[in-house]
């Protein structure tokens, strides 16, 4: 997959009239200027910067043969109406166009950045750890977005563990020590340690990983619940229960939104309330965090931790990843609320009956980030070539 080309379009009316922001690749102002360029093997991103561009833009697809198309639009000059005019038109030629609003020009290096990584997910290399057999997800996920998952035997693991030296560990050790506080004795913090470097390692060669942390935590006794949280903190996307969906999910959301995303189970419904909980979860998305023992096994170290938002997201994928469900809500509560259940909690109120979720949840678990990025998540997945599905609607 070839690099962004932001090509940005206005009326002949507007030359030297509008700002051209920076990071725009070429201005175009005519039909006869939109045939001739040629955005070769980069995935075309189109700025709207004033109305009455529709046409040139349908020069443009047709030169270029685009198939998908992301508009651009911001809220002076016409720039919403024109795009959203140039979108009826393209997909009356067959062509996938989505509009992103921009609150104003200066969002345009960020977008660009978050498109170019999204679409880095296509060709991505990512690796089951823990695991022999990459399953029918596996392949489903290299198949839909010619990516590659390896998987790593869990034996394979535990000597990449075993060889991380007690120096290399130690700065983990201090940063944990200094934010969290515990409720549980240290003795095992040293193996905790030992995995998240063994896992950061393997960053030289994968995008992202997945580990299969319940037989790990069985022999060992002890999680890499806290491995996982910095980890996932620090932009190195790790999925928990090597599952790949939900890795997929976290590698569609850190762009968009700087988290990688709480993997979540739902444990209760309620009339409109939603009630989540899981033993691990990004440090940046958290306040008040203590460290206590993990809820199905007893042994150290789980996080039980205040989600630091007023709104959240959630979003959970189907098992071909074809197709993505999504929901907002109100961040009730969160921290440890005294469900029977993984340790950090959560209850979100959602604006429609929330046994929908019981009918239609594609997965047990949902990845959860802080703020309202629903029309994000909808534009970035179609990117991609998977249907949008909110639960509000069904």
């Amino acid at each position: 997959m070839g690099k962004v080309k932001v090509v940005a379009f206005a009326s002949p009316l507007h030359r030297g009239r509008v700002s051209v922001p920076s990071g725009v690749d070429a201005v175009v102002y005519s039909e006869d200027e939109a045939s001739g360029i040629n955005v070769g093997d980069s995935t075309p991103v189109l700025l709207i910067l004033s109305g009455g561009v529709s046409r040139m833009i349908k020069h443009f697809a047709a030169a270029n043969k685009i198939k998908n198309a992301v508009l651009l639009s911001y809220p002076s000059n016409n720039s919403l109406a024109s795009a959203l005019s140039a979108r009826s038109m393209l997909e009356g030629e067959g062509v996938n166009a989505l509009v992103y609003h921009l609150s104003s020009l200066s969002e345009l290096q960020k977008i660009v950045n978050a498109i170019e990584a999204v679409l880095r997910i296509n060709g991505s290399r990512v690796a089951l750890v823990g695991v022999g057999d990459k399953g029918p997800i596996g392949k489903s996920f290299e198949d839909r977005f010619n990516a590659r998952v390896d998987t790593i035997p869990m034996n394979t693991f535990e000597d990449l563990v075993n060889k991380v030296k007690v120096d290399e560990a130690k700065a983990f050790i201090d940063d944990i020590l200094d934010r969290l506080v515990f409720e549980v004795p240290l003795d095992k913090l040293i193996n905790v340690g030992k995995v998240y470097v063994a896992l950061l390692n393997m960053f030289k060669v994968y995008d992202a990983l997945a580990l299969n942390c319940f037989p790990y935590l069985i022999k060992h006794g002890v999680t890499p619940c806290l491995a996982l949280a910095k980890l996932n903190e620090e932009g190195k996307l790790t999925a928990c229960e090597y599952d790949l969906r939900s890795l997929f999910l976290m590698m569609l959301l850190h762009p968009l939104t700087g988290y990688s995303g709480w993997i979540a189970n739902i444990n209760d419904i309620e009339g409109n309330l939603v009630r989540m909980s899981h033993c691990t979860i990004a440090l940046n998305m958290v306040k008040s965090a203590r460290v206590v023992t993990h809820f199905e096994s007893g042994n150290p170290y789980s996080v039980s931790a205040k989600i630091d938002a007023n709104m959240v997201t959630a979003v959970s994928v189907s098992q071909d990843f074809s197709r993505v469900f999504v929901f907002t809500g109100e961040l009730v509560r969160s921290g440890s609320l005294g469900m029977n259940a993984c340790r950090t909690q959560a209850e979100v109120k959602v604006n429609f009956d929330a046994s929908t979720i019981l009918n239609h949840a594609p997965a047990n678990h949902h990845v959860i980030v802080p703020g309202n990025h629903v029309n994000e998540v909808s534009v970035f997945s179609r990117l991609l070539g998977v249907d949008v599905i909110r639960y509000e609607k069904l």
